[in-house]
């Protein structure tokens, strides 16, 4: 069978998923349990209220049949009602669009907005899904940088990047990997660059996730020139990651756009989940406790690796992930790869870690500190990296390929 499209599909493997079922496939063969670092799911279990809106819901043959494409109307004015209390904002629930996660939403986007031979700009780092979804619609990927080493945005490398050919710009704050924060500042310049020639595509999926300062939502700035459309869901902070419910927050225009879409391609979001949100909205002290828990991971794992001298620890400002600059490591071990030496760590210290080139880093890894073992896996890497005799240059890893 021969496939019309051109995306090489096997390089395109989202390398997380790979490790992570490496792990799994580790432990079902009874070589001892792994410390999974890699998918930016929770530990935590949900609140029992949210739980049980769910299971109420579930029960109820009236609740659990409801069909709206565009998202239960109990929902978008949830949500509305939230952004009035966290921001002072008045959105419209008309311009909020529900679907499952926020992955669909920015496959959809992308085929409204752009097409073959359109540029999209997109950070570097960055996380998967924009870079693929980009492909999908044959535009060309352009990147702008964020500094590894102060997490600072590269306003130089945004004027240069961005053309007359741009179509979408997509800011993602705090990052994915490097939970990096744009300030208020950098957003306006960022509009002032774009005036209006673009439109931007704004996740703000960890934004209730900060350890130190909260981030700016774009839907704050006053009297900008571009389109801003606001994406997020209930996967991290609220810790809803398999129940798939994410939302964007669309100008008029694309409201039926977005929602026709959604008539053919998805008929409605699980209504028991959306109600599973709403209750959700109501227990804001569960994200506050989530995010001391994963401040003191990130806390912990700087000051562990401070004493590991050829890693660098990048002390993320938000998000659900560290990640660690391995670069000195890798070339003073032969080490190609960051895939390379994922599979190293997995086989030698039972750790499951991302790598790098997932974000275009390919010197690097990712953690997630959502393991209830996480500062045992931070142990276990710091001993990895500074005992030479953790990887053996002259060895073959066999990459696992699904």
């Amino acid at each position: 069978m021969e496939l019309r499209s051109e995306i090489e599909f096997f390089k395109n493997r989202f390398l997380m998923f790979v490790l992570d079922q490496m792990a799994y496939e580790y432990e079902k063969n009874g070589s001892g349990d792994v410390i999974r670092m890699t998918l930016g799911k929770s530990e935590l279990p949900l609140h029992d209220e949210i739980t049980g809106a769910m299971k109420d819901a579930l029960d109820s043959f009236e609740k659990s049949t409801l069909v709206f494409p565009q998202g239960l109307p109990e929902l978008r004015e949830a949500l509305a009602a939230e952004y009035k209390k966290t921001y002072d904002l008045d959105i419209n629930s008309n311009n909020i669009v529900i679907n499952v996660g926020t992955s669909s939403l920015f496959r959809n986007l992308f085929y409204l907005l752009a097409k073959e031979g359109d540029e999209i700009l997109l950070p570097h780092p960055y996380y998967s899904l924009y870079h693929f979804c980009a492909q999908l619609v044959g535009a060309k990927v352009r990147y702008y940088n964020i500094n590894t080493d102060t997490l600072a945005l590269d306003m130089n490398s945004f004027k240069e990047n961005f053309t007359d050919r741009t179509k979408i710009v997509v800011i993602n704050s705090p990052g994915n990997p490097l939970g990096n924060i744009l300030t208020k500042e950098d957003l306006y310049g960022i509009d002032e660059i774009i005036n209006g020639r673009a439109v931007v595509i704004n996740d703000e999926i960890y934004a209730n996730v900060c350890f130190d300062e909260r981030s700016t939502s774009v839907l704050e700035l006053k009297n900008t020139k571009s389109t801003f459309i606001t994406t997020n869901a209930f996967s991290k902070g609220y810790r809803m990651y398999s129940r798939r419910v994410g939302y964007c927050i669309a100008p008029d225009e694309l409201v039926t756009p977005l929602t026709v879409m959604q008539h053919h391609t998805l008929l409605t979001t699980d209504p028991v989940v959306q109600f599973g949100a709403i209750e959700a909205l109501q227990h804001e002290e569960e994200v506050n406790i989530l995010v001391e828990l994963y401040r003191g991971r990130r806390n912990y794992t700087v000051e562990s690796f401070e004493k590991v001298p050829l890693v660098r620890a990048i002390p993320a400002e938000g998000s659900f992930y560290l990640t660690l600059d391995c670069s000195k490591y890798m070339e003073e071990h032969n080490i190609s790869t960051s895939l390379e030496l994922a599979e190293c760590i997995m086989r030698s210290k039972q750790v499951a870690t991302v790598p790098g080139s997932d974000f275009g880093l390919p010197t690097m890894l990712r953690l997630s500190y959502s393991n209830k073992r996480y500062n045992e896996g931070i142990d276990r890497l710091v001993d990895f990296f500074t005992v030479e005799s953790a990887v053996s240059t002259s060895s073959k890893f066999v990459t696992v390929r699904k």
